[in-house]
């Protein structure tokens, strides 16, 4: 373990700052390495499961240190590093680096992986003597030989696609498609970005260097028009475009702001603007600050009005740690309707699929405690704390 880093790194003479520098390098690839090989086993236990987490990434992620794309990342490529004796055990000694074995995770799949388990000393072997940025190529190079014809046009295995917010509210896209997919996509975004540069023209605007713009306008175009399109009109009522939450003085003034659902603060003027051509819907809230909808036992499944109020109010899968989305969730009875619960906003929380399963039949129970804070219990009784957020 090195010394403590000094806090004036000015003071450092070059020579002692390059010794300081490879030796934290060194120690962090230790780390990486050891970090993969306990993922891996911790995965291969389901351990997470144990605190009804849906899986490795969400209860990682919950922590709050690494977000969740990097997360899948690394615990699927320590999952793929338990199948990989030689890789595993150079990577145990030192004698590979992290970065390059994680290299040679990426290219297995369903066939390469028999040519791998073939070739694997000998990649193992040529990546120890290359950097990182050279082994990738090498990895590149042999999987043209290893598997020529490339993927299937329809394999879609390994599609990705995460879309997150950044702290100054905008988003950021990022994806890996299939051939087909991509070309799907590529296709439909070609043709709305060249209706747009038409429309330009036609209009005496110039377009030069507006080509990213003019592709991102087109993606929102197609969610637009998707919405749109829906069969069944009550799932677009179900499931709006966007949701605003706004006082009726903000909505007149245009002064303030306003909160856009699940994207965060927006100007009362903005929200004036979406006014204009959106469905209104009004919501008491009672003394304490809650929504006051309550169907009492006319009805057992949550009204649309009563969804709503719910996304908001949730924002989400309400078990400790799950950050699944509210468009991924269910509205579910903290005190079943099979016991009298009754459809109200206070006996309501939204669950995902998987903790909405764990509360019915996996023996794990919900309550909401006199502060209106929600209490999730184990089967064994236990309380479930919410995870510590790492600093």
């Amino acid at each position: 373990m090195c010394e403590p880093v000094p806090a004036d790194l000015a003071g450092l003479d070059d020579e002692s700052l390059v010794a300081l520098m490879t030796e934290l390098e060194g120690l962090a690839d230790q780390v990486e390495a050891a970090r993969l090989r306990v993922l891996g086993e911790w995965d291969a236990r389901a351990l997470w499961s144990v605190d009804g987490a849906y899986s490795g990434v969400g209860w990682l992620a919950a922590r709050g240190s690494k977000s969740r794309a990097s997360l899948g990342g690394i615990l699927k490529d320590a999952r793929q590093l338990r199948q990989m004796p030689i890789t595993e055990a150079a990577v145990a000694t030192g004698e590979l680096a992290p970065a390059k074995a994680r290299l040679l995770c990426r290219a297995i799949n369903s066939r390469t992986r028999e040519t791998f388990a073939r070739d694997e000393q000998l990649l193992v072997d040529t990546l120890a003597r290359l950097t990182v940025d050279d082994g990738a190529q090498a990895v590149r190079f042999w999987l043209r030989h290893a598997d020529p014809d490339g993927p299937e046009p329809r394999d879609r295995e390994a599609n990705r696609l995460s879309l997150s917010q950044t702290l100054g509210g905008r988003w950021q896209l990022r994806g890996d498609l299939d051939q087909e997919s991509g070309t799907v996509v590529s296709t439909v975004l070609a043709g709305l970005t060249d209706a747009a540069f038409r429309a330009r023209r036609d209009a005496g605007l110039d377009s030069a260097g507006q080509g990213p713009w003019l592709r991102a306008e087109a993606l929102i175009e197609m969610a637009r028009r998707s919405t749109a399109a829906v069969a069944d009109p009550a799932s677009a009522v179900s499931r709006p475009l966007l949701w605003v939450i706004a006082g009726e003085e903000q909505l007149e003034s245009g002064k303030g702001l306003c909160q856009l659902a699940g994207g965060g603060p927006i100007a009362a003027l903005t929200a004036q603007r979406l006014r204009c051509d959106c469905d209104l819907v009004k919501v008491l809230w009672d003394a304490d600050g809650s929504p006051h909808l309550d169907l009492g036992r006319t009805r057992r499944t949550a009204s649309t009005t009563q969804r709503r109020i719910l996304w908001i109010r949730d924002g989400g899968c309400t078990f400790p740690g799950c950050d699944r989305p509210p468009e991924w969730c269910e509205a579910h009875h903290i005190v079943w309707w099979e016991r009298d619960g009754t459809t109200s906003i206070a006996n309501l929380c939204l669950l995902c699929r998987h903790h909405h399963h764990l509360c019915h039949e996996g023996g794990y129970g919900v309550e909401r405690v006199d502060t209106g804070e929600l209490v999730f219990r184990r089967p064994d009784g236990s309380r479930i704390e919410p995870p510590l957020i790492a600093a």
